[in-house]
């Protein structure tokens, strides 16, 4: 192929040291798509030097946004079809491009091409660093990036065709054992970021970062390498040991804040008896937010009544009534917080002394937590309406009700799902909103709850169909965290056939944002 026909995408950050020398090996190439991701060091400085000789250079700023999205902003920025991606560090051979020249494409194939890793100047043939193929060249009509943070990958269709080429990069990996470090650090951080999904633990990663140390010092030939192959060896057991580490770190760590969102349409003194729960908790919210539906002025009076001696922050986010739209009012309310955690509610259900704590206790990233429900009779409920004491609630004895710390852990456990569970069934069954909660960072990357639904029926169980495209986790949590459901006739399911649509489509295509982006 013409090597003029080929864009060269590089994603770089402070490569003063071997900048220069990469671009000098893609002059052939039709343009270089540069994306500086906020270098401090002479980076710039010797990309716009070089620009004044190849003026098919093209320089481009981002923050850091994943190395996945960040490959794939280069990849907007070109005009060719075809895409050479290469890292700062490396030196494209000329073998390989003699290699490249040869070759006809199919919009099909992807080149792999061989890769020499570097310490410092000397090629390793250890340590898992040898052989190496590398999947560089591709059509941009054919694939893409995945969003990874890191470890990023070429998304493989079933149609794909690797094609491996014998000649490739000079990679120069690391310079000092500082590198190794610094590398070991960051990559080990965003790849717990990564996979919150995944287990982890002490024990776990002191089997991962030995074995990983052996594997490589051992069984890959790092011993034949001196103090390189062992200090290589070393760094990458550590690098396994700190990714398990911090990965069990992030998911012990609980919130310092929690919202808890209610949500409300024309049931004034159902919202009454919740709030008066709601001034029993122990520990209370940081802040509650009412998410109306576009309740009557009685609503709105009735919660500036309890604002003025609420124990903690209490705001009314009301839009206009144009139909049930829960999603919305939803989205509007958590955009509102302050806070790192959200607990969502119903505006007919009343709660325990230990709702919030006990939410709090099993909160982790990527997590989704449907807490207990239990449904009080018609009877029942109007003993408490008639009444207006909430506190009748608890007079309910039954096997739902009942606090069980074993129990609820051990179900806690036996119910995950992730996305896996949508390759056997198209619904989860059993998902109510009434008593939810999650982090609001992973709400946000969801872009919230799905706008388009319009009446009663699915928006539940969509939004957590997305949360598990995420790399998100659903569990239950019975026997804790108990809300009681005050009776009411069920909800109009005229819309439920139009929402299953919607959330069959989220299905079918693993969507993560319900917007059209």
């Amino acid at each position: 192929m013409n090597l003029e026909k080929i864009s060269v995408i590089i994603i770089v950050k402070n490569a003063q040291n071997t900048l220069f020398e990469c671009l000098n090996s893609l002059k052939e190439f039709g343009e270089i798509i540069l994306l500086n991701n906020e270098s401090t060091d002479d980076t710039l400085k010797i990309a716009k030097e070089f620009q004044k000789d190849f003026t098919h250079l093209y320089i481009y700023e981002s923050k850091f946004i994943g190395f996945g999205a960040l490959k794939n902003l280069a990849l907007s920025h070109a005009k060719n079809e075809w895409i050479l991606n290469i890292d700062a560090d490396e030196i494209l051979e000329n073998e390989a491009k003699e290699e490249l020249k040869k070759l006809e494409f199919k919009e099909q194939n992807i080149l792999a091409l061989t890769r020499k890793n570097l310490y410092k100047g000397e090629w390793i043939k250890a340590c898992g660093w040898w052989p190496d193929h590398v999947l560089r060249v591709f059509n941009k009509k054919h694939t893409k990036f995945n969003e990874n943070l890191v470890h990023e990958s070429l998304i493989l269709h079933p149609n794909t065709q690797k094609v491996y080429l014998k000649n490739g990069l000079k990679h120069f990996a690391f310079e000092s054992i500082d590198d190794l470090l610094d590398k070991l650090q960051k990559y080990s951080k965003l790849w717990a970021l990564q996979n919150l999904h995944k287990e982890s633990g002490i024990c776990k990663a002191l089997v991962r970062g030995f074995w990983t140390f052996f594997r490589n010092y051992v069984l890959k030939k790092g011993i034949f390498y001196g103090y390189k192959g062992f200090i290589i060896s070393v760094c990458n057991g550590l690098g396994a040991f700190f990714k398990y580490m911090k990965l069990y770190e992030l998911k012990k760590q609980k919130p310092k804040t929690c919202a808890l969102i209610i949500t409300t349409y024309n049931q004034p003194k159902r919202l009454a008896l919740v709030l008066d729960s709601v001034k029993n908790l122990d520990p209370l919210p940081n802040e509650v937010l009412i998410a109306d539906d576009g309740s009557k002025e009685d609503t709105a009076k009735l919660i500036q009544e309890y604002q003025k001696n609420f124990p903690c922050v209490l705001k009314h986010i009301w839009q206009e009534d144009e139909g049930f739209r829960l999603s919305k009012s939803r989205n509007e309310a958590i955009k509102n917080s302050l806070s790192e955690y959200i607990v969502v509610i119903d505006g007919d259900m009343i709660l325990e002394k230990d709702f919030i704590k006990e939410h709090l206790e099993f909160a982790q990233r990527r997590l989704f937590l449907q807490g207990s429900r239990v449904i009080l009779n018609k009877k029942e409920s109007e003993e408490i309406l008639n009444k207006d004491d909430y506190r009748i609630a608890f007079n309910k004895k039954d096997f739902k009700s009942s606090k069980n710390s074993f129990l609820a852990k051990m179900l806690y456990s036996l119910s995950k799902k992730d996305e896996k569970i949508f390759k056997k069934i198209t619904l989860i069954k059993g998902i109510r909103g009434c008593n939810m909660s999650f982090f609001k960072t992973d709400f946000d990357e969801l872009d919230g709850f799905n706008e388009n639904f319009i009446g009663w029926g699915r928006e539940d169980s969509e939004f957590v169909a997305r949360f598990l495209f995420n790399k998100g986790i659903f569990r239950r949590l019975k026997f804790k965290a108990i809300a009681y459901h005050i009776y009411h006739k069920e909800n109009s399911k005229k819309m439920l056939e139009s929402n299953h649509q919607i959330y069959l489509d989220t299905i079918k295509n693993k969507k993560i944002s319900w917007k059209n982006i």
